[in-house]
C-alpha cells in the first residue's frame, strides 16, 4: 500500500523563556490571529488559555477573557491555544468571532508538556516566563491580575517572550500501517495515554496497562500485569475494524500473552438500567476527528459514545471501578451525554432523571484481569 500524502501546516515553535520555573517550549502549528485588543509591547503578564471549540465552558470563558483583555490592554497578553485543526478553528471563529489571539498546538506537545487533563485550563506567566498561577480561564479574575501586576517589575514585548521559528510548509509522507496491527516498543514515558484516531488508523502510545484499559473500556486498576510487562508501546490498528472484534483481546493474543479473570471486592459504582431513556446522537455534534469527550472539573460531555465507554471515562476521573449492565444493547449502543460527576448525589440525579440510570456507590464485586506471559 502506498503511503498517504498529507500536507502539514507551517510549524511554529514558541519558546517561553523562564527565569526560575518553566514547562519548556510551547509548540504550535500556527497563529490563526493576533490579538485585536492587546498591545504586543511591554507587557508584564502573559496568559496561555487551553481550550477547544467543542468545550462549552471554554467558549463561555472566551467572553470573560475578552473583557479581561480589554481591562488590561497594555499589561496582559492572552493567547488561546487549541490542538484542533486550523480548519476546524477557522470555521468555528466565523460563527463565534473573538478578538483574542488564537494559536494552534497541532501535535499536542504543549498540552502534553503542561499535562493538560481537563478543559478549560491555563497558565499565567510574567515577563521572564515564570509561572505565577495556573487554573481555568473562568477563575482568572480582574483582582488577581491586578495583584500580580503590582508584584511584577519587569516588562517584555511579545516577541521577546515568544520566539517563533517558522519552517516552510512541505508535503511529507504520513505513516500508514501496512498490517492490521503493528506493535513497537518505545523508550518514551507517558503520564497518560496518547491517542490519535484518524480516518485510516487508531494509534495508541503509552503503557500497556493504559492501552489495554482504553481498548477494553475497563478501569486501569482492574488490569494487573505480570512483572516486566508494563512497558511503553506505540500501537497501530489499521481501519476499518471488524465491529465484532475485541481489540484488547486481539492485542494480547498478538503479543503472545494470556488473560486470567479473577474477582475482587471494593468500593465502586453500580449502574442499573431498568427503563433507559438515553439521548440519541443528535444532541451534541463536534464533527469528525475531534475529541469525543469534554471532561472539566465537574461535568462530563460526550459525543457518540456507549454507556460502557462513558463509564470508563467516569471510572478514570473518580478513580474507582464502575459496573455496567451486561446487556450489549444497553451498554454498547452510541449516545450523547452531559452530566455532573463531582458530587455523587448530583450525579445520581443527572443520570436517573436524564438517562434512566440508577447509580449506587457501594461495596461491589468486580472482575480483575491478570495478564501474563504464556508458559513455554
Amino acid at each position: 500500500m502506498s503511503c498517504l500524502k498529507k500536507k502539514h501546516f507551517t510549524l511554529i515553535i514558541i519558546c517561553i523563556l523562564t527565569a526560575t520555573y518553566s514547562y519548556g517550549q510551547i509548540k504550535v502549528s500556527e497563529f490563526i490571529q493576533d490579538s485585536k485588543i492587546a498591545s504586543a509591547e511591554n507587557n508584564k503578564l502573559y496568559f496561555i488559555d487551553f481550550w477547544a471549540t467543542w468545550c462549552g465552558p471554554c467558549i463561555t470563558a472566551k467572553e470573560h477573557l475578552g473583557v479581561l483583555q480589554k481591562q488590561f490592554p497594555n499589561d496582559l497578553y492572552i493567547v488561546s491555544l487549541t490542538k484542533e485543526s486550523p480548519l476546524t478553528v477557522e470555521r468555528f471563529l466565523k460563527g463565534k468571532p473573538t478578538e483574542l489571539a488564537i494559536a494552534i498546538d497541532y501535535n499536542g506537545e504543549t498540552f502534553n508538556s503542561y499535562k493538560v487533563a481537563i478543559l478549560p485550563d491555563g497558565v499565567l506567566i510574567n515577563a521572564d516566563g515564570k509561572v505565577l498561577w495556573r487554573g481555568g480561564a473562568p477563575d482568572l479574575k480582574k483582582e488577581m491580575v491586578s495583584k500580580f501586576l503590582r508584584q511584577q517589575k519587569g516588562e517584555s514585548a511579545l516577541n521577546s517572550v515568544v520566539k517563533v521559528l517558522k519552517v516552510e510548509e512541505e508535503i511529507i509522507d504520513d505513516y500508514m500501517p501496512t498490517e492490521d496491527l503493528e506493535i513497537k516498543t518505545i523508550l518514551n514515558s507517558f503520564e497518560d495515554l496518547d491517542i490519535s484516531n484518524t480516518t485510516n488508523y487508531l494509534k495508541l502510545s503509552g503503557s500497556l496497562n493504559r492501552i489495554v484499559s482504553y481498548l477494553a473500556k475497563i478501569y486501569k486498576n482492574q488490569i494487573v500485569l505480570e512483572e516486566g510487562l508494563d512497558m511503553n508501546y506505540e500501537i497501530y490498528f489499521k481501519k476499518p475494524f471488524d465491529k465484532n472484534e475485541n481489540l484488547a483481546v486481539k492485542l494480547i493474543t498478538e503479543m503472545n500473552l494470556d488473560i486470567e479473570r479473577k474477582f475482587s471486592e471494593g468500593e465502586g459504582i453500580s449502574f442499573v438500567v431498568d427503563s433507559p431513556k438515553f439521548w440519541n446522537t443528535d444532541q451534541i455534534d463536534w464533527g469528525k476527528n475531534n475529541a469525543q469527550y469534554l471532561v472539566d472539573d465537574s461535568q462530563i460531555k460526550a459525543d457518540n459514545v456507549s454507556l460502557r465507554d462513558v463509564a470508563y471515562q467516569l471510572a478514570y476521573v473518580l478513580d474507582m471501578p464502575i459496573i455496567v449492565p451486561d446487556d450489549n444493547e444497553i451498554s454498547l449502543t452510541l449516545h450523547d451525554w452531559d452530566f455532573h460527576y463531582k458530587f455523587f448525589q448530583l450525579m445520581q440525579s443527572d443520570l436517573e432523571d436524564n438517562y434512566g440510570i440508577k447509580a449506587e456507590k457501594k461495596k461491589i464485586t468486580f472482575p480483575v484481569y491478570h495478564i501474563q506471559k504464556i508458559a513455554p
